[in-house]
């Protein structure tokens, strides 16, 4: 092991090493600026540090220079290689010392006080996440629906809305945001369809990551939207709409339910479960089940079966909330089976979109967060469980 001489040392480089800079870049940050000491023989005269979150999420990837007290966001390798010279350009300085003054610099936020004791009336703020797609009509549809949302919700209440990846801003945004607005007590509410990965894990380390920056603030965590009778109803809409009377018997049609598709089993059982009460609430004889992505069955396998079972008529339906990606590839998916099977017809329903009843749902889930009966706070124990066990560095940014 090296024991370090630090008789010569003249600069002291604090490199992030939080979860929000790693998800940004931080590690070759860190890389790129011990290369250029060691290019520059500088080695003995500065000495670099990883540490955890600097609490300046926002200019990730944060850099901090000593003795000068220079704070720096490097998103370029040109930066990170310029600190070592002390030639960074002035936009991606965060803060500097000026005649012993520190000063920020001009296009940086100030900040938020972390501590927040002695502000009179809590006020409270609703922060329901989407996912986010690549697909930016479908981060539109997200925005559209909370903000008709909004009108059944109270009007004391600030309502924020934000996205787990591919689409801003991103959860980190959103509280920042609600804290900015003076929110002390934030309930975040996900706008996701099934117990996964996402409301298990990946929200619940954003919450917990931001309760380390703002402990004075209360969080709050709904439930998913999960198996829910409203849903059934939402579905039968859909059918609804494309001619399938939910009120005859349909002996040669069959419905193919199609959902994104995941690798937690529970959540899988639960499209299941849907499917299975689907059937129930409707007199038809084939309701099959199918995954765009991740697991089995394929759609391709699931039309297949379909058709094996004697289908004259196939409604793939959508089990999908809005948009995107994958509900294009779903329309696209529809032509060639109309073209490979021209002997059956091949119908596609429309994704839930702004159904009332969805609304009612995401509504139920934030009046549970907002009473304490949500199984949500359940999620980020198990979270925090978790992560002591086996640690975690998330990177939905």
């Amino acid at each position: 092991m090296t024991t370090w001489n630090l008789t010569q040392m003249q600069r002291h480089v604090l490199i992030c090493n939080g979860s929000t800079c790693m998800g940004a870049g931080a590690e070759e940050v860190t890389q790129q600026i011990r290369d250029e000491i060691r290019i520059n023989r500088l080695d003995e005269k500065i000495h670099t540090s990883r540490t955890r979150c600097n609490g300046r999420c926002k200019d990730k990837c944060v850099v901090i220079d000593y003795p000068k007290g220079t704070w720096y966001s490097v998103q370029q390798e040109e930066t990170a290689r310029a600190i070592v010279h002390e030639s960074v350009e002035e936009d991606s300085i965060i803060y500097s010392i000026e005649h012993g003054e520190r000063k920020r610099g001009e296009s940086r936020f100030k900040g938020i006080n972390k501590y927040r004791k002695g502000r009179g009336p809590m006020k409270k703020a609703v922060l329901f996440v989407g996912h986010g797609s690549r697909l930016e009509a479908g981060n539109e549809e997200v925005r559209q629906f909370i903000n008709q949302t909004k009108g059944y919700i109270d009007s004391s209440l600030l309502v924020e809305t934000c996205f787990l990846e591919f689409a801003s801003p991103n959860i980190e945004d959103g509280i920042q945001l609600c804290i900015e607005k003076g929110a002390d007590e934030i309930h975040v509410i996900p706008i996701i369809l099934l117990h996964a990965g996402h409301s298990k894990l990946h929200i619940p380390a954003e919450i917990e990551h931001a309760k380390e920056h703002f402990p004075d603030i209360r969080f709050t965590y709904g439930q998913t939207i999960g198996v829910h009778d409203e849903v059934i109803e939402i579905l039968k809409t859909r059918l609804t709409e494309v001619g399938f009377n939910v009120n005859q018997k349909h002996e040669d049609t069959a419905i193919l339910l199609i959902g994104r598709g995941g690798s937690d089993p529970y959540a899988n059982a639960d499209f299941y479960k849907i499917s299975r009460l689907l059937w129930e609430s409707l007199d038809v004889s084939i309701v099959e089940n199918a995954f765009m992505g991740v697991t089995t069955p394929t759609v391709q396998d699931g039309m297949e079966r379909c058709i094996k079972l004697g289908a004259k008529k196939i409604v793939m339906l959508p089990y999908f909330l809005f948009t995107g990606i994958l509900m294009e590839r779903m329309k696209k998916n529809a032509e060639q089976f109309r073209r490979d099977y021209p002997h059956t017809t091949i119908e596609i329903a429309e994704y839930f979109g702004y159904h009332p009843k969805l609304r009612t749902v995401l509504l139920e889930r934030m009046n549970q967060a907002l009473d304490g009966t949500s199984t949500g706070m359940q999620d980020l124990e198990n979270f925090r469980i978790y992560a002591e066990e086996h640690g975690y560095e998330h990177h939905h940014h």
